[in-house]
């Protein structure tokens, strides 16, 4: 395998799940790793993994029988397969014989009467370099989000051999593996062969590292993988807390969650280097296409062949299959394997048919991304979407896998009256969650919600991940955590960061609170207030601006409790409590904590709406060691006590008021710690502070500061002026 390689304007590659802070190599194998190990990677005997296919029948025909008796024989099959097993140097000098040798085998397997779903080409790479997936945020890629890597050797459709050189044209990725010692190789059998022995230690492109205790403790904090917004995308730590001694951060927040404890039995498995490798491919190739629910991997141990299946709760594995001996089963399994490619349909292919091609059910070419298509979303209606620009996208593996575009909806379907400005959201939601569409529905149905929430429009649930994997042949099969495919339409708001002038400022505090007590009195907490989940819309004639909270994927009823994980919100705007207890119960000040903290990353890396990019982030303390997120907390609580210096010189006339409110929320953390120390109890959360008691001593001081009256008013002298 040979080295990754960075693009030289990042020197670093961002995560795919980590699109707010740049990390090195080995950080992108610590969250890999540690999502294969927590997914839970089943083995499966082969025949089951095939059942996926659904071309059993084609299987059961006698001329398929007749076919692969010839193909076994071919001899020019035979001598590619005799070269590949020649081959003694490094495991690059694989890449072309065994290439050449599946391409004779899938040449063989179209001679079969059955006309083929597509053609496949093998290609042996190696020294290519494809420019990864970038993260995507208020409609531009994130800076610095984009590397290239070298893969071993990709399945690609034949049309795209030629002009191949994008993720987004792969079927699927090839990872080989060194040959290992004598003593470590796998019998010559299609099933046996222990599925945690790992290959020998070879120098990877992204060298995975395991990390001590504070990265475990850290699987505490976990985040989610995925930004719900149409706005700012945020990273997570989940199930993937690389070493923060090694990132580099950018400018960007990262998502954080607190996960309740989960018993659930978990296998033991340990992935390789090699696993890491290919769930690596894998996660480019899901990312690339946007659309695609499943993605399918080789891993290429020579005498063995291990099929890999990849989805967004984890993986599934086959047992090797030893290819060498035609007259072997694993042999046999590998052809049928190679067959599916050619034969089953687009969907078990992982290709989403909510997005159908102009030409059907039949993919006759690869799709780099989906503006400019339309989708029809209502099935007894004509509404249809036109989508338009990609905002935000998500690429990670195991994950919600969010992806955000900008789209006119057409409530006649297209070209009949007038559209409406909209935002489609696609991403995999634990089951076990209400929607945001159901959360967002039930608000409304108060008219006040339309001042204070975003509208939404429709929504559709797509397919879980164990129905999915219910085409393994497996009556109920597990999936830890499982989710479902989500599309939520809700209507459009422009980031409020575009309200940059600095007597907007007061006008968002004094909105948000009011959406905060908005929620409270419909029962619910919004749970990840952030730059990125607050947006404004623009009322017609008057141009006063509306400010509202967006991004309820995350919102939990107050009082409920609920079998996903818990998420909590984005890094540098949690709360200090969830910070230092990730655990406990979410109050109605971690809200107002967040937005307070909000403000003030606004008032001190903003200038006219733009982050500052002069390299030295004046905040990035707030999200330095984000392992152990405690560290996080004490800078946080550091920050607090600042003598000056809450603006920069764009927001300087706002100094004494930023000055004044962090000072408020410095001495009600004061009064909390008297308190404990009173109680005797290090962990105490104060009415005072985060209950109804401290949500009025911040509405008061924002009522004395004149919070509540808009500095500037728009033509109709209600609303917070535009500009």
């Amino acid at each position: 395998m040979q080295e990754q390689q960075a693009t030289p304007a990042s020197g670093q590659k961002i995560t795919s799940n980590h699109s707010f802070s740049q990390h090195t190599a080995p950080d992108i194998d610590y969250f890999l790793r540690a999502e294969l190990r927590k997914s839970a990677v089943q083995e499966v005997n082969v025949d089951t993994f095939l059942a996926f296919a659904n071309v059993q029948q084609f299987w059961d025909d006698p001329e398929w029988n007749q076919m692969f008796e010839t193909l076994k024989t071919d001899t020019t099959q035979v001598d590619l397969r005799k070269s590949w097993f020649a081959v003694q140097q490094f495991e690059k000098e694989q890449y072309r014989p065994f290439c050449e040798w599946v391409e004779r085998l899938v040449m063989l397997i179209n001679g079969f009467k059955q006309p083929s779903s597509r053609a496949v080409k093998f290609l042996p790479l190696g020294s290519k370099l494809l420019t990864t997936t970038p993260g995507y945020a208020d409609g531009s890629e994130v800076n610095g989000t984009s590397t290239k890597i070298k893969p071993d050797a990709v399945c690609v459709l034949e049309g795209e051999a030629n002009e191949f050189g994008n993720w987004f044209q792969v079927l699927v990725p090839i990872e080989f593996k060194r040959k290992p010692p004598p003593e470590q190789e796998s019998p010559r059998t299609g099933s046996t062969s222990s599925a945690h022995t790992p290959s020998t230690p070879k120098r990877s492109r992204t060298s995975a590292k395991e990390t001590d205790s504070p990265a475990k403790r850290a699987e505490n904090a976990s985040s989610s993988h995925t930004p719900s917004t149409p706005r700012r995308p945020r990273t997570s730590v989940e199930e993937n807390n690389p070493p923060a001694k090694k990132a580099k951060h950018s400018h960007i927040p990262l998502r954080v969650t607190s996960r309740a404890l989960d018993t659930t039995p978990r296998p033991v498995y340990a992935p390789t280097c090699d696993d890491i490798q290919l769930a690596r491919y894998t996660m480019e190739t899901l990312a690339a296409v946007g659309d695609r629910t499943h993605a399918f991997g080789l891993a290429v141990n020579r005498p063995n062949v291990t099929l890999w299946y990849f989805d967004r709760c984890g993986a599934v594995r086959s047992h090797p299959l030893n290819v060498q001996d035609p007259h072997d089963d694993g042999f046999l399994s590998f052809v049928k394997f190679l067959s599916a490619l050619v034969y089953m349909e687009d969907d078990a292919l992982g290709f989403n048919p909510f997005f159908p091609t102009e030409t059907g059910t039949k993919r006759v070419k690869m799709r780099k991304d989906l503006c400019e298509i339309s989708v029809k979303i209502s099935e007894t209606g004509l509404a249809s979407l036109k989508l338009q620009q990609q905002l935000d996208r998500r690429t990670g593996l195991v994950g919600r896998a969010t992806l955000v575009y900008q789209a006119d909806l057409w409530p006649q379907g297209e070209g009949n009256g007038v559209p409406v400005r909209a935002v489609l959201k696609l991403s995999w939601q634990h089951i076990g969650r209400k929607s945001e569409y159901d959360i967002l529905k039930t608000l409304h149905m108060d008219p006040e919600a339309s001042q204070h929430v975003v509208e939404v429009f429709d929504s559709m649930v797509g397919p879980t991940v164990s129905s999915q994997r219910g085409r393994f042949g497996e009556p109920n099969p597990e999936v830890v955590d499982d989710r479902a495919l989500q599309y939520t339409v809700s209507e459009y708001l422009s980031p409020v960061t575009e309200l940059s002038q600095p007597f907007h400022i007061p006008h968002i505090g004094w909105s948000v609170l009011q959406a905060i007590n908005f929620l409270k009195g419909a029962g619910w907490f919004h749970r990840d207030i952030s730059v990125g989940n607050i947006g404004f819309q623009l009322v017609p004639n008057c141009g006063g601006a509306i400010v509202k909270l967006l991004d309820f994927d995350l919102s939990k009823e107050i009082g409920s409790s609920s079998n996903a994980p818990h998420w909590t919100g984005t890094l540098p705007f949690m709360s200090i409590e969830l910070l230092e207890v990730p655990k406990v119960v979410h109050k109605l000040g971690f809200e107002v904590e967040a937005l307070m903290w909000t403000l003030l990353w606004i008032v001190r890396v903003y200038v006219d709406g733009k982050e500052e990019y002069d390299g030295n982030h004046p905040l990035i303390g707030w999200f330095l060691d984000y392992r152990t997120v405690e560290n996080v907390a004490i800078t946080k609580k550091d920050y607090l006590q600042r003598i000056k210096g809450f603006t920069n010189d764009w927001y300087k006339g706002l100094e004494l008021q930023m000055r004044s409110l962090a000072r408020t929320w410095h001495e009600m953390r004061d009064g909390q710690r008297k308190m404990r120390i009173k109680a005797d109890d290090e962990h105490l959360v104060s009415d005072s502070m985060y209950g109804d008691e401290g949500f009025q001593e911040i509405e008061n001081w924002m009522l004395d500061a004149g919070w509540n009256v808009p500095a500037r008013r728009c033509t109709c002298g209600t609303h917070c002026a535009r500009l």
